[in-house]
């Protein structure tokens, strides 16, 4: 006689069972069509939303992969945020030209662009990506 059973049967409580079966229904046993899903990968909707409303910090829910991205970015943004702030601060001293003045808008206005630029940069990399890439993540 031969320890094994057929798949018609429960191995662990030899129950008979329907040929489509997942889990014995008898002793709760899984059987050879039960399969666990053991990937814990990350979901497309979610990198989307956060690019959406955190911009380039959406970034680091996929850190392994874009941390270039990540750092050159906010490195950038720095120094354009210090150059814009800098030249604010000349504009508003006393007797400031208005060429100064000027300046320091159009360094606003560009610092504007430039963070948006990014922004929408971390919405279409997050967008272009197939789910499979955040599943397998």
């Amino acid at each position: 006689m031969t320890n094994s059973l057929p798949n018609n049967f429960c191995s662990a409580c030899a129950n008979p069972l329907v040929e489509t079966a997942v889990v014995c229904p008898k002793c709760g046993s899984p059987t050879s069509r039960f399969h666990v899903n053991t990937t814990s990968g990350k979901r497309k909707s979610t990198a989307v939303l956060l690019a959406v409303f955190l911009g380039i910090w959406s970034w680091l829910y996929t850190y392994k992969d874009n941390a270039v991205k990540f750092w050159v970015t906010l490195a950038t943004l720095i120094i354009c945020f210090t150059a814009s702030f800098y030249l604010d601060v000349q504009a508003l001293s006393y007797g400031a030209s208005l060429e100064d003045q000027a300046l320091a808008r159009i360094a606003e206005a560009s610092v504007n662009v430039v963070a948006g630029a990014f922004w929408i940069w971390a919405i279409i990399d997050n967008a272009v990506k197939n789910n499979e890439w955040y599943r397998n993540y």
